[in-house]
């Protein structure tokens, strides 16, 4: 059975390589390219090679990456690496950094976009200067259906953006930080221990999108998700949250975790905490 081997891997021999170095801690990452190409042998939790062996590892790295590991690994996008490389995974920019998913009010020139619509942008294509007011939403569901939540009046013109998940956040992070400090950033998350560790913890975020509790609401909370964010939770008992840290008391009262789609579900009034 081939070992799946990714740019974790390749950095790891690239270290090895470049340093001359003839053994290595026998962790996750070594068991698996120990697994892939059967070279070295394990000497108490250490990966040990011969001289030979590793310049038979140098070898059989290149032939699987298509890259010489004993060099850095690629510094550009995956179309860059292509070109030398197999395994195009081995450049540092991934496809989603630089690029936001945003809908609501759009800085000129770019179109407006039906409520239903959204558009991958390109951060150098944003006027960073026209833009007001930002709004970021945690769940994809419910960043499509944004404009049928019960937002305040003062988030109609915002551009909205998808908070994004894994890589996806990273143009996030990237357009926040380039923001003036005196544009509000709202971030709209769960409400739940996670999704406060979301809005504490991007850049420049200054207000925080809550909804008004009602029994009914808080009778769609799950006690069971909002034990489960205990570290979360510890996270957050440890924190300067200004503002926010009514949020978190109210919240640790109720013990309970109400994602955003219950609140649209139950058209849940929203309103804005400032952190400062």
């Amino acid at each position: 059975m081939s070992v799946g081997l990714g740019k974790k891997h390749a950095g790891a021999l690239h270290r090895l390589l470049r340093n001359h170095l003839l053994e290595a801690t026998y962790n996750a990452t070594w068991q698996d390219i120990h697994r892939a190409f059967e070279l070295g042998r394990v000497e108490r939790r250490r990966l040990v090679f011969t001289p030979r062996e590793r310049d038979l590892l140098r070898k059989e790295a290149e032939r699987r990456f298509g890259w010489d590991l004993i060099e850095p690994l690629p510094d550009q996008d995956r179309i860059q690496a292509a070109t030398q490389a197999i395994d195009e995974k081995l450049a540092p920019q991934r496809p989603d950094d630089g690029f936001v998913l945003a809908k609501g009010t759009l800085p000129a020139p770019l179109p407006d976009v039906p409520d239903s619509c959204a558009l991958r942008i390109a951060l150098d294509q944003l006027d960073i200067e026209a833009i007001t007011c930002v709004l970021v939403v945690e769940n994809l569901d419910c960043f499509d259906q944004i404009h049928r939540f019960a937002l305040p009046d003062n988030l109609h013109d915002a551009l909205v953006l998808y908070r994004g998940h894994g890589a996806a956040t990273r143009g996030t992070r990237q357009l926040l930080q380039r923001l003036p400090s005196a544009v509000p950033v709202v971030v709209f998350p769960d409400y739940d221990p996670a999704g406060l560790v979301i809005a504490a913890t991007l850049p420049h975020a200054n207000h925080l999108l809550v909804p008004q509790l009602t029994p009914e609401l808080l009778a769609k909370g799950s006690r069971e998700h909002f034990h489960r964010q205990h570290l979360q939770a510890r996270h957050l008992d440890g924190s300067a949250l200004g503002g926010w840290q009514a949020v978190w008391a109210e919240m640790k009262q109720a013990g309970v975790s109400i994602k955003q789609q219950h609140m649209l579900a139950l058209d849940a009034p929203l309103h804005c905490i400032a952190r400062a």
